[in-house]
């Protein structure tokens, strides 16, 4: 078989973002990558995005699915995947503009490694206002910390080489990932790749937290570039900075992070865990209630959400679990 043979399905997921389209979609045509096909979900948008798309791009090789509803990323990703043909599926935020080279490096690490279930190529910060790439970095693969936060690596950090090692991950940032789709059926659930119960945000989280459970690698190969429009917020450290950044957050962002927060130590945490990380995590746990209790008492609506949602959730970790009896063992990916 050819290197390039191989077809890789991208899955664009919108939601009123007229205005990042066109330069998203001219990094993928301009691809050296050429055997791919682009599906275009749109959720619902109100701003004309999913009519200017329909309007600017038409060819055999492009499905657009135009939704009643907004299904959120983890819906609109799985109702991609579902009607993808390809070997390989990425899917990509709008504001997302590729170097032309990224899909083409992606896949040809991939195929060295059957193991790899998932890549992150380098994300770097882009200011659309003034259309220009800028040298931060957006993500360089997720992290995950002894006392469960997870982060992604490197964030507004200026670029100076410090993630130029091609290196496992325990995750890769929901804004460009490329997955192997041998690898996402193999952890399937209930006919859902992406958990549709949390909607949006750390759904890619629980998808790399169980690849790696599975068995699979995610990996970061930083020779693969592309420009996130994620703006350069993000805490600098400290509590100040912290609640300025927090304040700085719509209160459903903030909510839907700390339901889904819960939803995803519910669903993948390991049965035992050692002193102290147990106890670093409960540590973390009574600051944010602290936190909350000061500044933030809405998120406690969000808190009955996740409660009313364990259920099912508890319901697909036992699924998940009958299926990986042996499950792997990654505590060498968590961050003491």
């Amino acid at each position: 078989m050819k290197l390039m043979d191989k077809l890789v399905s991208l899955v664009i997921i919108n939601f009123n973002n007229k205005d990042y389209i066109e330069r998203c979609m001219n990094s993928i045509l301009n691809q050296t990558y050429k055997n791919l096909e682009i599906i275009f979900i749109d959720n619902n948008s109100k701003d004309g995005s999913f009519e200017l798309f329909n309007q600017l791009y038409d060819a055999e090789n492009i499905v657009k699915i135009h939704n009643s509803d907004n299904k959120g990323y983890s819906g609109g990703a799985n109702q991609g995947i579902e009607v993808s043909k390809g070997e390989y599926i990425m899917l990509l935020n709008p504001d997302i503009i590729l170097e032309e080279d990224f899909i083409y490096k992606l896949y040809c690490y991939a195929e060295k490694d059957v193991k790899i279930g998932a890549l992150s190529g380098k994300l770097l910060k882009y200011d659309f206002k003034n259309d220009k790439k800028l040298n931060y970095i957006d993500s360089a693969g997720i992290e995950f910390y002894s006392n469960r936060k997870f982060k992604d690596r490197g964030q507004n950090e200026e670029d100076r080489g410090q993630y130029d090692s091609i290196e496992r991950i325990f995750g890769v940032c929901g804004a460009a990932p490329f997955y192997r789709r041998s690898s996402l059926e193999d952890i399937k659930v209930k006919n859902e790749y992406f958990d549709e119960d949390f909607f949006a945000y750390k759904e890619d989280i629980d998808v790399s937290w169980r690849l790696n459970l599975a068995g699979f690698k995610c990996m970061y190969y930083p020779e693969a570039v592309a420009f996130h429009g994620r703006g350069l917020g993000g805490s600098k450290g400290g509590v100040l900075n912290f609640i300025k950044h927090r304040k700085s957050q719509s209160e459903f962002l903030r909510g839907i992070s700390h339901r889904n927060h819960i939803l995803l130590l519910e669903k993948n945490e390991f049965e035992k865990m050692p002193p102290m990380e147990v106890l670093k995590k409960t540590c973390r746990s009574f600051a944010l209630i602290i936190y909350s209790l000061m500044y933030e008492r809405f998120v406690f609506k969000y808190t009955m959400e996740a409660k009313r949602l364990i259920p099912k959730i508890r319901e697909k970790r036992k699924i998940f679990m009958d299926n990986h009896p042996s499950i792997e063992d990654i505590n060498h990916l968590i961050k003491k």
